[in-house]
């Protein structure tokens, strides 16, 4: 399972051997970069920053102003406008995949020095491991896939996790020899809420495409347009989650430590230039493989963030895991979120890293803003009288003052410049936390970070996410989730444009996202 390799790791181990002596080697100076070792040579923005001549420069901008006016040019329905901008991207993406491949190269062989981390099979703690002969087997995966025509394709190895949503196996696909995760949701549209959130995450994962986040490889065609109930989506399988590793390696290095922290920054820079906001980060939404590799996943609570989007209503279904959310999100402090929230939570999983343990587990909004002020001192008087809600700031206001606790009493073993930065990382006030750009270009990263290896992307269309704006009745919500299934069938979504016949819910689409997932 995963994507780790044997020659990947006898790489990490020369370069660990060559870095204890690289002070007195000035010939290796240049190769202690510990770079992302990608599993997924496709990044698909038009953003991405690639070392390209001033022509190729040119040419990206020529096709981003041909993007930009799509919406003018081109109604939906409109094929052959989307051909000829199809065509012209392509040159683009073209150009990106052999530099990113380049890159790729070059980063395989620089990522050394780590050594593979303990990752929890799945079945250990999501479901009963099932070892299925052929006989029961093929009746799982009947089960699994009921009337979907796409079942052949793939061959269900074991279910790996339950839940209220569904279900999730492993599986080969037999087209590519890959093994891949299946998530089936069951019941798609009982709850429009859910249903809307399921929209909105792979509409996000089809749009942010990245090698620090979960790619969606395929969905598969549901047999009826206006009837479906479930939905099969297909992810790269991951071999665990960050949550069990930190459980189940307590020798983790600084190195590690290090090079973990770089990966979730450098998604979550790609993510905020898109102007999105996770709001639901944690240890168990973030996937890792022994070989280091993590991924975020699970964009169900994200948001795009538009400027002109009021934000009472903006956020006010917000529900994630209080151990890990910002306090300007414990009781609406403030009165404009911020990509703050999610630098805060990156902070809080770092702290973990670290000790092994939650860094704020709080009972309650109250115990949590009391093991945040135990930590890291009463906020200042400024920071108090921006708070919006008034029992909070009559609390805070009222509280014992504290004084902050050095965080080398806190983490006695900790490296001093991982401590600096988790300082920074977990603020009080939002303003006082960098962004993740600029965390990336923290000394902590010395020799790590490399700009040309941490992309960003240009924000969201408003268009994608009209939806948002909107009350859906259950049959818009089917007719957006068909709309974006047929975005993995391409034969299938041209036949659809040609129909005219969408909702007044549908939308031009990205076009070169698409050219260059293809």
């Amino acid at each position: 399972m995963g994507s780790g390799g044997g020659s990947l790791v006898d790489g990490l181990r020369r370069w660990f051997q060559r870095r204890s002596s690289s002070s007195s080697n000035n010939n290796n100076n240049n190769k202690t970069n510990i770079i992302i070792a990608d599993n997924n040579n496709n990044i698909t923005s038009s953003h991405n920053k690639i070392s390209s001549n001033n022509n190729n420069k040119k040419k990206q901008q020529h096709n981003n102003n041909n993007n930009n006016n799509i919406n003018n040019e081109c109604g939906v329905g409109h094929v052959s406008c989307v051909s000829e901008v199809r065509a012209q991207s392509s040159i683009i993406c073209k150009s990106k995949r052999q530099q990113l491949n380049q890159h790729h190269q070059e980063e395989e062989q620089a990522i050394e020095g780590l050594k593979l981390i303990k990752v929890p099979n799945w079945s250990n703690f999501k479901s009963t491991n099932i070892n299925m002969d052929s006989h029961k087997k093929g009746g799982l995966e009947t089960e699994f896939f009921t009337e979907y025509g796409e079942a052949s394709r793939y061959q269900v190895q074991e279910v790996i996790g339950k839940g209220s949503y569904g279900v999730v196996g492993s599986a080969i696909d037999s087209h590519t020899g890959e093994r891949v995760a299946i998530k089936k949701i069951n019941d798609v549209f009982e709850h429009v809420s859910d249903a809307t959130r399921i929209l909105r995450e792979i509409k996000l994962l089809r749009l942010l495409r990245h090698p620090d986040i979960v790619e969606i490889k395929h969905i598969m065609l549901p047999p009826s347009r206006r009837e479906f109930r479930d939905i099969y989506v297909v992810f790269e399988l991951m071999e665990s989650d960050l949550h069990q590793v930190i459980k189940a390696n307590d020798d983790l290095t600084p190195e590690h430590y290090q090079f973990f922290l770089y990966q979730l920054l450098r998604g979550l820079k790609y993510i905020h230039t898109a102007n999105v906001f996770h709001r639901d980060l944690k240890p168990k939404n973030i996937l890792a493989n022994a070989d280091c590799k993590l991924k975020i996943c699970d964009f169900g609570l994200a948001r795009v963030s538009f400027n002109d989007a009021p934000s009472a209503i903006f956020w006010t279904d917000y529900v994630a895991t209080r151990w890990y959310r910002a306090p300007e999100l414990c009781g609406s402090f403030f009165s404009k979120y911020t990509p703050a929230i999610d630098i805060w939570s990156i902070g809080c999983i770092f702290a973990e890293m670290l000790t092994g343990k939650p860094l704020f587990p709080g009972k309650n909004v109250v115990h949590q803003l009391d093991l945040m002020t135990d930590l890291l001192g009463t906020p200042a008087a400024e920071s108090i009288a921006r708070i919006r809600n008034e029992k909070a700031r009559r609390y805070l206001a009222s509280m014992r003052r504290k004084q902050p606790v050095p965080l080398t009493q806190k983490f006695p073993n900790a490296d001093p410049l991982a401590l600096r930065l988790l300082e920074r990382l977990v603020a009080f006030d939002p303003k006082d936390r960098p962004t993740a750009e600029e965390a990336l270009a923290d000394p902590y990263f010395q020799g790590l970070s490399n700009v040309d290896r941490e992309p960003s992307t240009q924000p969201i269309s408003k268009l994608e996410f009209e939806f948002e704006r909107r009350k859906l009745a259950k049959d818009d919500v089917r007719e957006l989730i068909y709309r974006e299934i047929l975005e993995y069938h391409p034969q299938m979504l041209q036949e659809y444009l040609r129909g005219g016949d969408q909702t007044s819910f549908m939308y031009p689409r990205s076009i070169q996202t698409t050219v260059c997932a293809s």
